[in-house]
């Protein structure tokens, strides 16, 4: 083995690889590029209602808000999903994360997330598990999130996570696949879809 196959054996990926079912809107976290996309995916996913300009608007600031927010925790895409399923409005979406530890500390393996996350469970419902993917093992898991009486956005839904964390091959960091739906009597059946989006991960050398 030469010297440079054998640095490129222990190099991190260069990047991953996800495939995500027909319909899911991509929404790169760079921001001299979202607002654009924003604006596509809602005048998209709104052209078969009769939702106004307000309706829209709001929408599209609601959205440039997720986006600011996943940024500044590390997201490096996002997905979302809003289709007609049937007759059934399906919403769901997806972060995608790579987490570096802090300066000065030092990385934890998949079982100090795991435990750490089963430490701060706060409902019966959550559920923390290992699992084995193609591109190695992960953490699974699974919670709902209920707002508060008083949401000052007047939000009213359960929200149903489902949080995958990866060790990223030859480094010290993580990849975290955050999916969401408010979808609460369909949460079985997208979250098996989550699932499957999971297992179609691919490290890129």
């Amino acid at each position: 083995m030469t010297g440079e196959t054998a640095a490129t054996a222990t190099a991190p990926p260069s990047d991953y690889r996800l495939a995500v079912p027909e319909g899911w809107e991509r929404i790169v976290l760079d921001p001299d590029r979202w607002a654009h996309r924003i604006d596509k995916v809602v005048k998209r996913g709104l052209r078969r209602t009769q939702a106004g300009p307000q309706l829209e608007a709001a929408l599209a600031e609601r959205m440039r808000e997720q986006a600011e927010a996943a940024h500044a925790n590390g997201g490096v895409e996002m997905y979302v999903m809003n289709q007609v399923l049937g007759q059934v409005p399906v919403s769901a979406g997806l972060v995608v994360t790579l987490l570096r530890p802090a300066p000065g500390t030092e990385a934890g393996d998949l079982g100090d997330i795991a435990r750490s996350l089963a430490l701060r469970a706060t409902a019966e419902a959550e559920d923390v598990t290992f699992v084995d993917l193609a591109p190695g093992p992960a953490v699974r898991h699974r919670y709902v999130r209920r707002p508060a009486p008083d949401d000052s956005d007047g939000n009213k839904l359960a929200v149903t996570h489902l949080d995958v964390y990866l060790a990223v091959p030859n480094s010290d960091q993580r990849l975290l696949l955050s999916f969401s739906t408010p979808m609460e009597p369909l949460a079985e059946a997208l979250v098996g879809l989550f699932d499957a989006v999971a297992r179609t991960l691919q490290w890129m050398a």
